[in-house]
């Protein structure tokens, strides 16, 4: 297509990707249901074990929730969101590096496209690997904790490395590098979602700022910076985690507990509800009952 309207040909593989993404945004509404109870293509049966499903993995909005701005003021005054933020953008700026910097490991240009390829095989398998044991197991961030380090060897070889066999390897290491398991409420999770994801994006820009022409192929800067943020991640989830963690440790002590009508216990501070159904759906993941990924 190059030339076609006058545009070169790598114009057009934007053009073309982007009105993908704007028509299937467009048709959305339409596409995708809010709540399995909204979903016609489910038999009664199947829409019954989709919500129990979500229910068991403390999604309590799974049968319908709404809109009310208190939810969405939460996710902006949540220090969860923040240090989710935090976290996923320091891992996701190495991620963005990987693209930038790998090809020019390797001198010829085929070769160097070709060789990209087994990075990114690797990285997914990887990917696939620890998201099935993060959820069978329940522990994301002690996850993060094994394999963070890993990425971190990668670049500090990448640094250290002026040989093109070592730094091509140190890139698997670096590409082996929770936040909606904590957040209840679906227009809450929608919002912290969205501003974790955003935080992610938004480290386009800065890899492709540190990774510079005449740093060409050891980038040192780049390297570096990209450690620092793959640190800043560990960091990150070392203090998520122990918060978490401690959170649920008062839930299990009941320092945490709602007084419900008709129950004995609770303490005044932590709400008055007439059921334990409607403390849920007012508190979200800070109903007393609910515990955080770990």
């Amino acid at each position: 297509m190059d030339g076609v309207g006058g545009k070169p040909a790598w114009a057009w593989i934007f053009i073309l990707e982007g009105l993908i993404t704007v028509v299937a945004g467009a048709m959305s509404p339409w596409i995708i249901v809010d709540f399995p109870e909204n979903a016609s293509f489910l038999t009664e049966a199947e829409r019954t074990v989709v919500i129990r499903r979500l229910q068991c993995d403390n999604q309590f909005s799974a049968v319908g929730e709404r809109l009310k701005f208190k939810h969405i003021k939460k996710s902006f005054t949540e220090w969860k969101t923040y240090v989710g933020m935090l976290v996923f953008g320091a891992i996701t700026m190495p991620a963005y590096a990987l693209a930038l910097f790998l090809p020019s490991i390797i001198n010829e240009a085929t070769p160097a496209n070709l060789l990209t390829i087994p990075v990114y095989v690797a990285a997914c398998i990887f990917v696939c690997i620890v998201g099935v044991l993060g959820d069978r197991y329940s522990q994301r961030g002690l996850f993060n904790l094994i394999c963070l380090p890993v990425g971190a060897t990668g670049f500090i070889i990448l640094l250290a490395s002026r040989d093109a066999k070592l730094s091509y390897f140190a890139v698997f290491l670096a590409a082996s590098s929770w936040v909606a398991n904590n957040i209840e409420g679906s227009s809450k999770r929608s919002v912290t979602l969205a501003m974790t994801i955003a935080s992610g994006n938004v480290q386009g820009i800065v890899s492709s700022n540190i990774y510079r022409a005449n740093q060409t192929p050891w980038y040192p800067i780049g390297h570096g910076i990209a450690l620092m943020y793959v640190i800043l991640a560990i960091i990150g989830t070392v203090i998520l985690r122990y918060i978490l963690k401690r959170e649920n440790a008062r839930r299990d002590r009941g320092e945490r507990d709602e007084i419900i009508q008709g129950q004995e216990g609770g303490h005044i501070t932590n709400g008055c509800f007439g059921s334990v159904e409607e403390a849920k759906r007012e508190k979200g993941d800070e109903w007393s009952g609910y515990r955080y990924t770990l």
